[in-house]
């Protein structure tokens, strides 16, 4: 999710009211849960799931799921109603008693905890839900025995979360089904992350979802706040979505039957799209208001098919226009050729800055594929209104930007990268919020610097980070999403620090180590659920020996980096130059001396040294002919303070 520019916005003068202002319902115990996180890697480790590479071990495994589901919107979209088989799959070596779901949608419930200002709607109702096969369980506990469809006694709802005691052990390598009906009240456009404002809708967590069990925590049950996103395992999706006549319908996934629900002519221009470099304009105003884009008459099924994805989202509207191009991306392993990628844009025609977000994200795709591993799906969508900033899904972004380009570019970036980190790299986001929100925000800049030549960061430092530091208020990235002090402290440790932690590495080591320790981790981890330990081993190794230290200081920590010269002395014809490191996160310091006639040395005191002691002596012959001692010329460190970096005689 994008929340950085309009938290930026938000300015110093709110800083001192905001920082202390959220306090999150203390329903588990937060920060007790990520500081155990490390030793419960460790016994990982000496299990063989994870190894100390921060590749996954040997015996490493990933639950896995399947869903074949039926869900109608109602006319005016206002109510939701699903169906269908959740098929749980125990990859694990452990025998399960019992099953956790996930409810979001049950955030809108009265009475349910939040940390952020929701609108109560009743959440998810179930019509029935029941255990429809299960090995060695009695045939009187399935569905059916009982002579009808019923929600189980032995489901146990608490708010967002719900436990479901099996009648039979699930063992590992078996597998269990549920069936179940449910509907729920589709919420307005201020609830988070989805919702309709009677125009277009955004329909997210919309099915009950197998919680994740992976080999480090067990069972990942915090509950679903508001303010921490989501965590969830691969997953195999068939989606049948019934929607009223003349709307049109986006989604996670392919879809399977273009046939049915396209008309002849918006089908030849999205073929036509598949194949152009420039934006095509696949249903036209004219068109949508014609109602020309799909078979008249009755509502239409449309349906989607996804495989090995983490969740499954929607975006209906019959208000809004279609724009398709191609993007083009690397094929992959041996094969140096090149292969294709759909990009849609859905829009209302009123906001016309949308009329290039096709091709935003066609440079996102492009640029990431590169940069990281290629796009690994055939199709991505890109969808106007209902969130705050932007939110993600696999396949599937939703923004409210409108007509601001560079911010529209900017969030499109950010969400698109969120379908590497988490779509693929699947970090709990619930806990760990920088392991994706912080990658994202890094992606961003880097298309808009790829894109305009520079991104919106004055001196290297995102101004919110900038701010929050010089007040003292940061918080660690390694405190659970949900308790944070604020939302402004939350944003910094999230989303910006770890665009610092990223500068500070590759000052240090180089932006091609960056860039090579991501991939190796991108590529280990994609189906699979990193954890911290696993993203400092493996993103920082180029690191060696200075890796703890630079992860105490940089990730685990608060501390910033400042340097700055704080003496210049002259004897005869030696300077003497005290260099001062302050903040606690050390890096080497590059320190330039240009002389009358033209001539810069440049001297390194590693970090190291200033371990040793903060304060550094440098000194320099030739004193007579210094006209200037700068620190770090070439602005590739990431000060809090860069005025006090330069010294002239």
């Amino acid at each position: 999710m994008c929340r950085t520019r309009w938290l930026a916005t938000a300015g110093a003068c709110l800083c001192s009211a905001m920082l202390g202002a959220q306090a999150a319902p203390r329903v588990v115990d937060g920060v007790t849960a990520v500081r155990r996180a490390d030793s419960l890697w460790q016994a990982a480790a000496a299990r063989g799931t994870r190894a100390d590479s921060g590749t996954p071990g040997p015996r490493h495994w990933v639950q896995g799921a399947r869903y074949v589901l039926q869900v109608e919107l109602a006319a005016g979209m206002r109510s939701v109603r699903g169906a269908g088989l959740l098929r749980y799959r125990n990859s694990s070596p452990d025998t399960l008693d019992r099953i956790a779901l996930m409810l979001a949608q049950n955030l809108f419930r009265a009475g349910a905890p939040h940390n952020e200002p929701v609108p109560v709607t009743g959440g998810m109702v179930f019509d029935s839900l029941c255990v429809a096969r299960l090995t060695r369980a009695p045939a009187a506990r399935l569905c059916g025995a009982a002579g009808g469809a019923s929600v189980t006694p032995d489901l146990r709802v608490e708010h967002t979360v719900a436990w479901l005691t099996l009648p039979a052990p699930l063992a590992p390598g078996d597998s269990v089904d549920l069936r179940g009906r449910w509907h729920f009240t589709l919420p307005p456009e201020t609830a988070p992350r989805m919702g309709t404002d009677g125009q277009v809708a955004l329909i997210a967590y919309w099915y009950p979802q197998f919680a994740v069990y992976d080999d480090v925590a067990g069972w990942a049950a915090d509950p679903y706040l508001a303010a921490g996103e989501f965590y969830m395992d691969p997953a195999d999706y068939d989606v049948r979505i019934t929607a009223p006549a003349g709307y049109l319908v986006a989604a996670t996934g392919t879809l399977q039957n273009p046939a049915e629900v396209l008309a002849p002519a918006v089908r030849e221009r999205l073929q036509r799209a598949a194949r152009s470099f420039t934006t095509v304009r696949v249903v036209t105003d004219s068109l949508r208001t014609a109602r020309g884009a799909t078979p008249a008459g009755a509502p239409l099924t449309w349906r989607f098919t996804a495989a090995g994805v983490r969740d499954f989202a929607f975006y209906a509207s019959r208000e809004v226009v279609w724009d398709a191009m191609a993007a083009l991306v690397p094929r992959g392993g041996t094969d140096t050729g090149v292969d294709t990628v759909l990009v849609h844009a859905f829009y209302r025609p009123s906001v016309k800055g949308w009329r290039r977000a096709a091709d935003y994200g066609r440079q996102s795709i492009e640029l990431f594929s590169r940069t990281l591993w290629r796009y690994p799906w055939p199709q991505m969508t890109l969808v106007e209104g209902i969130v705050d900033g932007g939110m993600e899904y696999p396949m599937l972004t939703a923004v409210s930007v409108s007509n601001d380009p560079r911010e529209l570019l900017a969030t499109l970036a950010h969400e698109i990268g969120h379908m590497w980190f988490p779509m693929q790299v699947g970090s709990n986001e619930r806990r760990f919020a920088w392991m994706d929100e912080g990658v994202a925000s890094w992606l961003e800049r880097s298309l808009l610097r790829a894109s305009t030549g520079h991104d919106d960061d004055d001196d290297g430092l995102p101004d919110l980070y900038r701010t929050v530091t010089r007040m003292r208020g940061e918080q660690s990235m390694l405190v659970h999403a949900d308790h944070y002090s604020g939302p402004l402290t939350y944003t910094a440790a999230s989303y910006d620090k770890l665009v610092v932690v990223f500068r500070a590495f590759a000052a240090e080591y180089g932006d091609s180590a960056l860039a090579q320790g991501l991939r190796r981790y991108g590529r280990a981890w994609t189906g699979r659920h990193p954890y911290p330990s696993d993203f400092t081993r493996m993103v920082f190794a180029a690191a060696g020996t200075g890796r703890e230290a630079f992860v105490r200081e940089w990730v685990a920590g608060t501390g910033y980096f400042d340097a700055r010269i704080e003496d210049v002395t002259r004897a005869r014809d030696t300077l003497t130059v005290s260099v001062r490191v302050d903040g606690g996160a050390l890096l080497s310091v590059p320190v330039a001396v240009t002389h009358a006639d033209g001539r810069t040395e440049v001297h390194t005191i590693p970090a190291a040294d200033f371990r040793r002691n903060p304060l550094q002596v440098l000194r320099i012959g030739g004193a007579r002919s210094v006209s200037a001692v700068i620190l770090d010329p070439a602005r590739t460190r990431p000060d809090i303070d860069t005025s006090n970096q330069r010294w002239a005689p």
